[in-house]
């Protein structure tokens, strides 16, 4: 934007201003100090002798901002050097300072002008810098450069640049031949527009745009390259960020041709100002309801969104700000947002949305009144024949009530929004009040309507009076009677309270409660004396005339003598069912014995099995003498001397053999003596035990001691028997019982105490 023109600046006069002259026979150079106001004051520039140099201090300057170098030489060649703080030391001292000074806002033998945009290096701290011009052959030069001549002259002009709004890059490079750097890297929103130009010093090159996955080749983004720039004062690009690279990270690139490159590059944006709404309510909602409405959206990757100015009904007033905001409506229809976005730098950009407002809740109807009583349960009693003026004014919408309408029963008598209601029958009147919304929602709501008369009923008690007295328990049968000028018998209905002292109802009156309701009232009476009851009778209109009433109890008729006269005959034919039982039973029992006595069984064996049955088996009341001995279908009972007897025949028969059964050793065994059964039947007769109470046991006992006597058989010794309890198993009924057997008893003979079946046990 600049070029040579821009010195244009003359100050002071060449013959005000100091020359600056060498000094002769020193290493180090002598250089003259100078003020930038100093400098930039000058008209016809400052001269420089052959030989000399002259060191500007530009201040201190930071990284943040960029100067604006303007410069000429005139007459002869010099050298032109750009020095910080710390690296003007060795340019002072004489020493090498070809790597100490900043190549890009320097240059040797210059002559002629050069204009250059420049930032300082990015450092912790500000640094002092120095601007040096040089006309002579520096010892530290390495020949290079001017080496003196003639007096030369310069022209200054150096001053910080204002900045852009939203800059990216504004600063002076110095390329090697060939030489890519990266200059600076951004990530922006679509449609943000990015404007570069650049100002060759000397050399050529390009300046282009790559995206990170393009920086290792040598392809870039379409429509964004500066091609071969060298040789012109400037050239500039604008370029616009499409949209498949939003907020994607891209490099501005400078590549330096076969002669290197040297130049000043200034790039800036123009944020996009594209605002958006984000309805979450899907753009419908209803009266009342809020709705979220999000901007963040909307691109800011520059931040440069400074307000962003919500206007929920397109009226032109601000209605809320930020990013997430809530808006909602009182009244249905289609509604016009605006959103309004202003960038820092004043620019404005409006997005507009629409909202639909729905009205969905029903109105309420709400009937007032002028006239009648209105009851407990919200009723509204009226006299017939008396007006009623219901209204429907106070009924209420979110919106507003469109219309009214009124209906008696069902049947509708009015539109208007008050009503006269009027009646001569008495009864319950349903009026409903209906009301709608511009929106169509409807609401009603009900008013029962009670006609009634004035005129009260009167109790007929004649009935009930004639009553006076009545049997304690006996049923009695009360009926009351009423008349009423305006209602029909039929219509009237009669309530009974039996209990005066309690209050059951809760109304405060202990006399109206209904225990029974009805004309008739069937009861009987479980207390003696004097009782009081109250009949209370009732119209269509609940108009009442109530009475109390009084009668006495009596204790029934005396049955004392026929309770007496029961109870005597109920004994005797106790006593006699008594007798009969008992003769029976002995008859019964003694035709037991006989049974038992005709199958082998001793008298005494028979009593006790007869006892030890009544005892332990339990019997029919009228059993036979069969159940009673024990004698059950298939089973034959046996003395306990047919059983031993059964038994000792088996025990022989396992020693010594039956007379059909032939031994195959018979021919070897020696002669074994012969005993007669009737002798041995005798021999074990008189060993066994007497039979021990409850059970008739008998058993046979294996001598322990004893002398044999004749027929090889030892006698036992007597001693007292030691009894031990054993389980048993009835053959008969599947029964356990105990048995209890003498230590010394290899077998007893009892009866089951289930059936009454005889048991052998053996062990």
């Amino acid at each position: 934007m600049r070029s040579a023109s821009l010195v244009t600046v003359l100050l002071l006069g060449l013959l005000f201003f100091p020359l600056a002259t060498a000094t002769e026979g020193r290493a180090p150079p002598q250089c003259a100090s100078l003020d930038l106001s100093d400098v930039v004051s000058s008209s016809t520039g400052v001269s420089v002798e052959p030989g000399a140099c002259v060191i500007i201090d530009i201040g201190t300057r930071s990284y943040t901002t960029t100067l604006g170098f303007d410069i000429e030489v005139l007459d002869d060649a010099m050298d032109v050097l750009l020095f910080d703080q710390s690296s003007i030391q060795s340019y002072q001292n004489g020493q090498n300072y070809r790597s100490s000074f900043n190549k890009e806002v320097s240059f040797e033998s210059m002559i002629g002008a050069e204009w250059l945009d420049w930032a300082p290096p990015q450092s912790i701290s500000p640094k002092n810098w120095y601007l040096v011009f040089d006309n002579s052959a520096h010892d530290g030069d390495e020949g290079m450069g001017d080496q003196g001549g003639m007096t030369a002259r310069f022209k200054l002009q150096l001053a910080p640049i204002g900045a852009e709004d939203y800059p990216l890059i504004h600063d002076t490079f110095l390329l090697q031949p060939n030489q890519r750097i990266n200059m600076a890297s951004f990530n922006v929103d679509s449609s943000t527009g990015l404007t570069y130009w650049a100002h060759p010093l000397s050399g050529d090159g390009d300046i282009f745009i790559q995206s990170d996955n393009q920086l290792s080749g040598d392809l870039i983004i379409s429509g964004s390259k500066m091609d071969n720039f060298g040789g012109q004062d400037k050239t500039q690009i604008d370029w616009t960020v499409p949209v498949f690279l939003n907020l994607q990270n891209l490099n501005l690139i400078a590549e330096a041709g076969p002669l290197g490159l040297h130049f000043s590059v200034k790039a800036w944006f123009d944020p996009v100002l594209a605002p958006e709404i984000v309805d979450y309510s899907n753009s419908t909602t209803t009266i009342g309801e809020s709705v979220i409405l999000d901007a963040g959206n909307t691109p800011n990757g520059l931040q440069q969104l400074s307000v962003l100015s919500w206007d929920f009904d397109s009226d032109g007033i601000q209605d809320s700000t930020g990013t997430l905001v809530q808006a909602v409506w009182y009244s249905p229809g289609l509604k016009t947002i605006n959103l309004t976005v202003q960038s820092k730098s004043g620019e404005t950009s409006i997005a507009s949305h629409q909202v639909e407002v729905i009205d969905v809740k029903n109105p309420n109807a709400v009937i007032t009144g002028i006239g009648g009583v209105m009851d407990l349960n919200g009723d509204r009693r009226l006299l017939r024949l008396s007006d009623l003026v219901l209204q429907a004014t106070n009924s209420n919408d979110d919106d507003g009530i469109a219309s009214a309408s009124w209906a008696v029963d069902g049947e509708q008598v009015s539109s208007a929004s008050q009503f006269t209601f009027m009646r001569s029958e008495i009864g319950s009147y349903l009026v409903t009040l209906t009301v709608s919304d511009p929106s169509g929602n409807i609401g009603s709501t009900n008013l029962t309507v009670i006609i009634y008369d004035s005129t009260e009923p009167i109790l007929v008690t004649s009935d009930i009076t004639a009553i006076s007295k009545v049997e304690q328990g006996k049923e009695v049968e009360f009926r009351a009677k009423a008349a009423d000028e305006w209602d029909a018998a039929e219509d009237l209905r009669f309530t009974w309270d039996l209990d005066l002292n309690n209050d059951a109802n809760k109304d405060g009156d202990s006399t109206n409660d209904p225990d029974y309701e009805g004309a008739t009232l069937k009861i009987s009476f479980d207390d003696v004396g004097k009782t009081k009851f109250a009949v209370t009778v009732y119209d269509q209109s609940n108009n009442t005339d109530f009475e109390i009433f009084e009668i006495e109890v009596t204790e029934p008729a005396d049955n004392t003598g026929l309770i007496l006269i029961i109870a005597s005959v109920f004994a005797v034919v106790i006593v006699v069912s008594g007798v009969v039982l008992f003769g029976y039973r002995g008859i019964q029992r003694r035709h037991a014995v006989e049974l038992l006595i005709q199958r082998g069984f001793s008298a005494e064996e028979a009593e006790a099995r007869v006892l030890d049955m009544t005892r332990n088996v339990k019997l029919p009341a009228f059993a036979k003498a069969a159940q009673i001995a024990g004698m059950s279908e298939g089973y034959e009972p046996k003395s306990t001397t047919q059983m031993e007897t059964e038994a000792k025949a088996r025990e022989f028969e396992a020693i010594y053999g039956g007379s059909s059964q032939s031994d195959p050793n018979a021919g070897f065994r020696p002669a074994v003596r012969q005993v007669d059964p009737a002798l041995a039947e005798a021999a074990l007769a008189a060993f066994a035990d007497e039979a021990q109470a409850p059970a008739v046991i008998s058993s046979v006992s294996t001598p322990s001691s004893g002398k044999v006597r004749s027929g090889g058989i030892a006698l036992p010794q007597k001693s007292a028997p030691v009894k031990h309890s054993l389980k048993s198993h009835c053959t008969s009924c599947s029964q356990d019982f105990l048995v209890e057997i003498d230590q010394g008893a290899r077998s007893v003979l009892v009866s089951c105490p289930h059936c009454g079946a005889d048991q052998l046990f053996e062990r």
